[in-house]
């Protein structure tokens, strides 16, 4: 029998009718053939309300008391989901990211997947029953603790179980029709995309496309496991997620989505002593210390003088700066400067030089938008601009390039 694993996000179990309709969708899924792994978010806005609650006990919790707590938010919804498929004749178990052999490092709030050994999950499949797996969560077999995977980590759990029992498809159900040219909600004319290959869904996620967790795609395009994201509320088709060999090739510059992130911090580092190692060590630092900071650049302008440039949310950049002169180490002369409130908007596509350079351009410019900065990647091209001005650059260059197209 294949195996299914579908995935239900926070607003699909937020509260117990919807538990119950997205136990009759298993239920179909089940009548339907399928052998079932369910990964299930916590309900609705329960992580949100227990960062709050922690912060409310303590200024500063623990990154491992912060994943004892959070993770108790997916078993919540594992155990309702199980109920309700009881309810309607159809046997399930549900199992927490531990249970499930869910194998990780031992980076608290932000780990990593080392391995899954899905043995209960398939003897419990072996015995016809559906298995409801909490996300978002694993153990360090190193420290034996329990780890999360950071905020969406639920859709990496889905397709790592996949990719464990293959073969296997996975499908993200989740508030929205599929992955769309734009989010919505800010830019009216967005629509669907039927098709995205893995490189450009990967680049999508990873510059602010909120619809897939982009530890989720970067996964699933190296396992090469079949990825739909799909409505939890509507029976539509949404979009597939495909092999980047299946889209064919051609050379004409092509953009796909547009991307953006508002309220980013930048963190910008110097030193003026110390060189390479000095910079490495304090690369190994902060990624150790704060996780969730992305490096962008590493520049080593003399055999002394370098610049370290990291983005991040703003508590994350905050406690950086607090805490700098702790996580850089003995010696050197490294200064560290954070700007809050940046924005940036990406163009999603491959082959994208020049010649879209100057269009963006002047799409911000009669936009009344003003660039900051630009760079691009083999998959993007990524515009800086002020926070304020953020929604008005991603509307311009969504008009520009796929309106009308």
């Amino acid at each position: 029998m294949p195996v299914l694993v579908q995935k239900f996000g926070g607003t699909s179990v937020h509260g117990p009718e919807r538990i119950r309709a997205v136990a009759r969708r298993i239920a179909e899924a089940r009548a339907a053939g399928h052998a079932l792994v369910v990964v299930v978010s916590a309900m609705g806005d329960t992580t949100d309300e227990l960062i709050a609650l922690a912060h409310r006990v303590s200024p500063t919790p623990s990154r491992r008391e912060m994943d004892m707590l959070l993770s108790t938010g997916e078993r919540v919804s594992m155990a309702l989901t199980a109920m309700a498929l009881d309810d309607l004749g159809v046997e399930a178990i549900s199992f927490t990211g531990s249970q499930s052999g869910i194998l990780t490092d031992d980076s608290h709030s932000h780990a990593r997947i080392l391995a899954v050994r899905p043995e209960r999950i398939r003897a419990a499949l072996d015995q016809g029953k559906v298995v409801i797996v909490a996300g978002f969560q694993g153990v360090s077999p190193a420290t034996k603790e329990i780890t999360t995977l950071g905020r969406g980590g639920s859709d990496t759990t889905a397709v790592a179980l996949a990719a464990a029992l293959a073969p296997a498809r996975c499908e993200i159900f989740t508030d929205v029709d599929g992955v769309f040219t734009a989010d919505p909600r800010v830019v009216p004319a967005a629509r669907i995309v039927p098709r995205l290959p893995f490189t450009l869904c990967a680049a999508l996620a990873h510059s602010g496309g909120r619809v897939l967790h982009a530890r989720c795609v970067d996964l699933a395009a190296r396992e090469r496991v079949p990825l739909t994201v799909r409505s939890a509320f509507e029976d539509h088709p949404g979009t597939h997620i495909v092999p980047d060999d299946e889209e064919g090739s051609v050379e004409q510059a092509r953009v796909v989505a547009i991307a953006h992130q508002g309220d980013v911090s930048v963190l910008i580092a110097e030193g003026n002593a110390g060189g390479v190692a000095e910079a490495r060590g304090i690369v190994e630092n902060v990624h150790e210390a704060f996780p969730a900071l992305q490096l962008v650049a590493h520049e080593q302008a003399t055999a002394t003088h370098g610049a370290l440039v990291w983005t991040g949310a703003r508590d994350d950049a905050e406690q950086l700066k607090a805490r700098f002169r702790e996580v850089r180490g003995p010696g050197g002369e490294w200064t560290l400067a954070v700007e809050h409130g940046a924005a940036f908007v990406s163009l999603i596509g491959l082959g994208l030089g020049a010649p879209e350079a100057v269009r963006a351009v002047r799409a911000l410019e009669q936009a009344g938008v003003a660039l900051v900065a630009l760079r691009t990647t083999p998959s993007a091209m990524i515009v800086r601009v002020a926070g304020e001005a953020c929604e008005a650059a991603t509307r311009a260059l969504h008009a520009e390039f796929l309106e009308g197209a």
